[in-house]
């Protein structure tokens, strides 16, 4: 096998001396596609930014590391070599594409003007052929009106647009190497897709090497040759695809296979990195209806319009949510699955009031809510809210104590102090979380550790009712069947009813009794999960389905 990179005993250290990448050894083969597969924290985009020289002054890379890169004949040690040369070879022969977008790119810069400025730097071209260049680029990665993203700004543009125009920073300069770090992380399934069909396509075109790095070991299995698996800084094992997951070694390797659910594994339990390999495990998961009839959440011909004014003062009503209907039943979880735009999250807000509905109902139990100007302490006590990101669902200037006996105080919950403490920590024992964490900030704790206190904050007032945001889709997909466990057992243990929005039809499938598919602001299809996946009526639910 001809590599384009090899790396020897690479190891990294952080000013504590704690080893933070541990003498690995890793080849990136030419014109194919090496995946590096592991969980946060365990060294693999330390090592990409190793080989493009972008590791922080904080770091030490040990002597003897070697990170060979090989063209028209030559080996070149990329440690070895001076900045001025490694930076010449950065973006023009190495090039990267980052995780997230929008701290990548400049937000007061327009798109085009961005693109354009790698080719200013890296090549003499003209003005004129500079921008003819970022327009045939911009066509390239499937941009229809390519002058449009030209002319944008990147908070004009979608997630998934934002990822093409980093992918034609990243190709304009046509590189030997392409480094993608996380690219579709946090990304709808059809447009995670959409951009690895384009990375695929772009490695053929550009005869490039590929290193993809990703947490989710399902996800690269349709297209790389082959992957490395890291963890703790180390390769814990390496191979072909087939042989990955056909012949997987390691344990560690059989538990990232068995951490997801797909349409066809659905065990009682997901495996999580704290459980030994078949021991949770049945085959299929338990499909016993736990519902009953008593419905207490429904919404009727529920619409939300948003009025623009164009350029001409011409008023424009947009349907963000249009005649959305449905019923939820005492203790059923309801998924509701759509891509970025499809409207959940603000059928979410408007369900907690936080988006004033244009027409239609919504009603909790016999309780109209959308005819109610200020909802009761009860009505919010009732229904919860986990928000998609840990990060922003807890205040960062108090503990956790003291915003929890906050919680309790405001809806006049506990008869004194101890009362409350206790509820409090009973609350943190039902999360799987210690006590001991109380006089902590939120920014010491992990993502995982922090969804859980989110939980924990929707169930310290014991509510009927708490909607899922993307719980689990910025978290490893380990931490991720860590939380859906969680949840499930939550659910058993308090008879409380879900609404889960997500953009993961597998774990929708998986997780919920009864789903619900939006596209464009209206509901396409609904019905008991596994009748929806097993014989889907619309034509986007069957791209979903085949997406995965």
């Amino acid at each position: 096998m001809q590599n384009k990179i090899k790396i020897e005993n690479l190891t990294i250290t952080n000013s504590q001396s704690k080893i933070l990448v541990d003498a690995i050894n890793l080849d990136i083969a030419n014109n194919k596609i090496t995946a590096i597969i592991g969980e946060s924290g365990s060294g693999k985009t330390l090592t990409a930014h190793a080989i493009m020289g972008l590791i922080p002054k904080s770091l030490t890379i040990f002597q003897n590391s070697k990170i060979y890169y090989y063209t028209e004949n030559q080996k070149i040690d990329l440690l070895k070599i001076e900045k001025k040369q490694l930076k010449a070879l950065r973006s023009k022969k190495i090039s990267m594409i980052f995780q997230n977008p929008m701290s990548s790119l400049h937000p007061l810069i327009k798109c085009g003007e961005q693109i354009e400025e790698v080719l200013k730097t890296h090549t003499n071209l003209s003005k004129k052929h500079r921008k003819e260049a970022v327009f045939d680029i911009l066509r390239q990665v499937g941009f229809e009106n390519p002058k449009r993203i030209f002319c944008a700004y990147p908070h004009q543009l979608s997630g998934g647009e934002q990822q093409r125009v980093m992918i034609c920073m990243a190709m304009i300069t046509n590189p030997e190497v392409l480094i993608a770090d996380e690219p579709t992380t946090a990304l709808d399934a059809q447009i995670q897709m959409e951009i690895i069909e384009l990375i695929k396509q772009l490695k053929i075109t550009y005869r490039c090497s590929v290193l993809f790095i990703s947490h989710d070991l399902s996800l690269v299995h349709s297209f790389a040759d082959y992957i490395y698996v890291m963890r703790n800084g180390k390769i814990e094992e390496k191979g072909t695809t087939d042989q990955i997951f056909n012949e997987p070694k390691e344990q560690y390797t059989q538990l990232l296979i068995k951490s997801k659910p797909t349409l066809t594994y659905m065990p009682h339990r997901l495996l999580t990195l704290h459980q030994n390999i078949g021991h949770h495990f049945s085959k299929t998961k338990n499909n016993e209806n736990k519902t009953n009839d008593v419905i207490v959440l429904s919404t009727n011909q529920l619409n939300v319009v948003h009025q623009n004014n164009t350029i001409w003062g011409q008023k424009v009503y947009n349907h963000t949510l249009k005649n959305i209907s449905f019923d939820v039943r005492n203790k059923e979880c309801l998924g509701i699955i759509g891509e970025s735009g499809s409207g959940k999250t603000t059928l979410l807000k408007t369900i907690l009031g936080l988006i004033k509905p244009t027409s239609g109902e919504i009603k909790y139990k016999n309780e109209n809510l959308d005819l109610i100007k200020y909802r009761s302490l009860d009505t919010l006590r009732n229904i919860q809210w986990v928000q998609q990101n840990p990060y922003t669902s807890l205040p960062p200037n108090m503990t956790i104590a003291k915003h929890f006996d906050a919680i309790l105080k405001l809806h006049n919950i506990g008869n004194g102090a101890d009362e409350r403490d206790n509820i409090i920590k009973n609350t943190l024992a039902l999360c799987q979380m210690s006590e001991n964490i109380l006089d902590r900030y939120p920014h010491q704790f992990s993502g995982g550790q922090l969804q859980r206190l989110a939980i924990a904050q929707a169930l310290l007032v014991n509510p009927e009712i708490i909607l899922l945001d993307e719980p689990v889709s910025s978290l490893d997909v380990s931490i991720q069947a860590a939380i859906i466990n969680l949840l499930n057992d939550i659910r058993d243990f308090r008879s409380i009813t879900y609404l889960f929005i997500t953009h993961d039809i597998m774990l929708a499938n998986y997780f919920c009794d009864t789903i619900i598919v939006l596209y464009k602001g209206e509901i396409v299809e609904k019905g008991i999960s596994k009748e929806v996946i097993n014989n889907p009526k619309h034509k986007y639910t069957k791209i979903l389905i085949d997406d995965v």
